[in-house]
């Protein structure tokens, strides 16, 4: 459905159903009962007025950005978002977010860059909340030394957003980088914590490839393996994910490698 049809659909529900709410005590009530209902209760209306007023504001104030993302215009979304963040210097979770998920799908990296420069040299406080989201670029090309430092510096901050797929990410990139040692003693601190089941995956997956086996870690992958043995379920709870954390859609490959490991794998085995 359009943006514009949502809008003015949703002003016609609230007000319709104001209305009724309005002319109830009316029908209810006689005429001069209604009038008492309302004196006593008039909050409601400004209440409701205060509702509507907001709801239209916010709606309103980011027409552009709602009317860009509908159309998928991406370049005219892009410059948008440089204007807000860049010129008028409103970092808002909403716009890094959008900027960073908008230069993925364009394939522009460069962007991230920047977003990235400019919130470390204005904003240098956010870094550990989207540490995560702006180590992208180092990690799909493969630049191990500088993400080893980015996701070095937050893996153990405990502003970090995201801090254990921060420490995945890390200990990926120290596999990549022949340091088994020192990503096994990451991943294994990873399964110590409370992960959600699509990082769980990742972490049995990756100690199975620098061949690390434990009755606790082949625990962890036979409770996984049963959990998940409807794939339907899998996919279900895969797609629900994605919306949470766009890190994972950059690892549809690695991820789809990690669940044929885990449907072959024996009870015995932790795969990566």
């Amino acid at each position: 459905m359009k943006f514009k049809s949502i809008f003015f659909l949703f002003n016609i529900v609230v007000i319709f159903s104001f209305s009724l709410i309005f002319l109830l005590p009316l029908i209810l009530l006689s005429g001069s009962y209604s009038s008492v209902f309302w004196l006593d209760n008039w909050y409601l209306a400004f209440i409701f007025f205060l509702l509507i007023v907001s709801l239209d504001s916010y709606f309103i104030l980011n027409w552009k950005l709602f009317i860009f993302l509908e159309k998928e215009d991406w370049n005219n979304l892009t410059q948008y978002l440089e204007e807000k963040i860049y010129v008028k210097g409103q970092f808002r979770k909403q716009y890094i977010k959008l900027m960073i998920n908008t230069s993925l799908a364009v394939s522009n990296l460069d962007k991230i860059d920047r977003l990235a420069k400019e919130i470390r040299d204005r904003k240098p406080g956010l870094l550990p909340r989207y540490a995560l989201l702006l180590g992208i670029p180092l990690f799909l090309r493969d630049n191990s030394e500088e993400a080893l430092i980015h996701y070095g510096k937050y893996k153990d901050n405990k502003d970090t957003n995201n801090i254990n797929w921060v420490k995945w990410v890390y200990a990926f990139t120290l596999i990549r980088e022949n340091q088994h040692a020192m990503a096994q003693e990451v991943l294994l601190e990873i399964c110590n914590n409370k992960i959600d089941d699509i990082l769980l995956l990742l972490t049995l997956y990756s100690l199975d490839s620098i061949s690390c086996n434990s009755d606790i870690l082949n625990n962890s992958l036979i409770e996984h393996k049963t959990k998940y043995s409807d794939e339907q379920k899998w996919i279900s709870y895969m797609d629900s994910m994605r919306g949470k954390n766009i890190f994972i859609l950059l690892l549809t490959g690695i991820m789809e490698e990690a669940r044929k490991w885990e449907k072959s794998s024996s009870q015995k085995e932790i795969i990566v």
